[in-house]
């Protein structure tokens, strides 16, 4: 016979859900009296299936359980009464995103477009809590770090390799949960993806090794030193009051309403430092450094890929499998 909960979660298309519910042994007694904290605890982040569940919900007590039909009845099929749906928001498809509504995930990670692209970026690097889920699930240990770190700071030690083995994981997480469909990808941005971000402009040599350090300029303007509040950098700089990383989101986004763009960690992108090089880039330096070549927005830093470091960490995208580079001239 199914259940109040699997009629309401199939009429809304998000029965992929259901194991989310089964987990927290939520029954049909509990429907009506959960609340938009309990369904993000549970783990339902976006906020349209959060509203519909709930609207769906405070009416539960006019649905009837309905018995499985056998193969020989030829009776037609009968749909629960649920009040109608809300309007779509942009939390319920990446392609809707806007930077004062961004796409939200199943993480609760926050992804917004910026320029030349169709390529969502996440507003700030991943997370230690957006990691350990990824640890628990796929039972992955968590690089271990010689610093004090909270669930919302940036996490660190994750080599190049290892952020590709999380977006494949996010990545089929989140299709099985109906939350993105099959054309879109988890991913590390590419090199000119993170430029666009930053607020370069297109920078006409072949190489990232090539291109480091030819824009002038940097996160908070074009002078250096950087001003108090711009950004977590080297405590020798007294621009912020972190002697190590910290929290992310805890100065002022750049234009495109992203964090941390510049300091706290650095991050890994797609491209190789050279054409056939072993070195991965990295971009946006990091707490620990000072010196004003490697601060440049346009600074490239390179490490192997399967090495991890204490100044290293991850910022999302999300893209379609076709999507174009973002500097295409048509």
């Amino acid at each position: 016979m199914a259940t109040k909960l699997e009629l309401i979660l199939n009429q809304l298309a998000l029965k992929g859900l259901y194991p989310l519910f089964r987990r927290e042994k939520i029954d049909d007694s509990l429907l009506n009296g959960l609340t938009d904290a309990d369904l993000r605890e549970i783990g339902i982040a976006k906020l349209g299936d959060r509203k519909r569940l709930l609207a769906a919900f405070s009416n539960s007590s006019q649905i009837k359980e309905v018995p499985e039909k056998s193969a020989q009845q030829e009776t037609s099929p009968r749909s629960p009464v649920l009040p109608p749906p809300p309007e779509p928001t942009a939390e319920d498809h990446p392609s809707r995103a806007t930077m004062a509504r961004p796409f939200l995930n199943s993480l609760g990670m926050s992804f917004v477009p910026t320029t030349r692209s169709k390529t969502l970026f996440c507003i700030w690097p991943l997370r230690i809590r957006d990691y350990e889920q990824y640890c628990q699930e796929a039972g992955v240990e968590r690089p271990a770090v010689d610093f004090l770190q909270t669930a919302d700071h940036p996490v660190v030690n994750v080599s190049w390799a290892d952020a590709h083995l999380f977006c494949e994981w996010l990545t089929k997480r989140e299709i099985w949960l109906g939350l993105i469909d099959p054309r879109y990808q988890y991913r590390l941005p590419k090199d000119e993806e993170w430029s666009a971000a930053a607020g370069l402009p297109y920078e006409h040599i072949t190489t990232p090794k090539a291109r480091s350090g030819i824009v002038e300029g940097f996160p908070w303007g074009p002078d250096f030193p950087p001003p108090p509040g711009a950004g977590n950098y080297h405590p020798r700089l007294h621009v912020d009051d972190y002697t190590e990383t910290s929290p992310v989101g805890s100065f002022a986004p750049n234009k495109y309403g992203l964090y941390d763009m510049g300091g706290n960690v650095w991050e890994w992108c797609m491209d190789e430092f050279e054409k056939g090089s072993n070195f991965r880039v990295l971009r946006g330096a990091s707490c620990f450094n000072d010196d004003p070549e490697l601060l440049r927005s346009s600074y490239r830093d390179k490490a192997l890929p399967d090495k991890g470091r204490n100044n290293a960490g991850i910022r999302l995208v999300l893209a379609t499998h076709s999507e174009r580079d973002p500097w295409y001239k048509a």
